[in-house]
């Protein structure tokens, strides 16, 4: 792929809101895409992080979670959590706290995934403090969206009559 294509794709995720392209090109350099058919899992709920941040450049994932039978070693009642799109991000939970996937992320389409090694990023941000503050600020506020929409489902959902 080429890199004015890939700029373009990171001009649509909200984790880079406030950079030019000269800072998405450098960003762009570390991406790999890869072409993901309907139905494939992409990241496991509980599997240890894989050091690598997401986007979507086209299809639709869902998100879900399951609760764990235990005593048969499988996953009984998969909630869907929320669906995502073009432009979106996964990963960030497991980059930020660098602990067990948090949620399973399946295609329910055809997809195109881009990659951001977590070490690519990692370094570029150490490198370029500016691009660090930026991406970590827009991190925080995509996992405090995420939450706050968790906790109203929750509240709704628990004390809805």
């Amino acid at each position: 792929m080429d890199i004015n294509e890939t700029i373009e794709i990171l001009k649509t995720c909200q984790v880079f809101d406030g950079l030019g392209r000269s800072e998405l090109r450098k960003i762009a350099e570390g991406c790999v895409i890869q072409s993901v058919p309907m139905g494939t899992t992409i990241i496991e709920e509980n599997d240890p992080p894989k050091g690598t941040l997401y986007f979507i450049k086209y299809g639709d994932l869902a998100v879900s979670t399951g609760q764990i039978d235990i005593e048969n070693a499988e996953v009984k009642d998969e909630s869907l959590i929320t669906t995502l799109g073009p432009g979106d991000a996964f990963g960030e939970i497991a980059l930020v706290d660098e602990m067990p996937h948090s949620a399973t992320v399946r295609t329910i389409s055809d997809a195109a995934i881009l990659h951001l090694p977590a070490r690519f990023l990692h370094n570029l941000c150490e490198q370029e403090p500016t691009i660090g503050l930026v991406v970590y600020r827009n991190l925080a506020k995509i996992i405090c969206t995420r939450l706050r929409m968790s906790n109203f489902s929750t509240k709704h959902f628990w004390f809805s009559d």
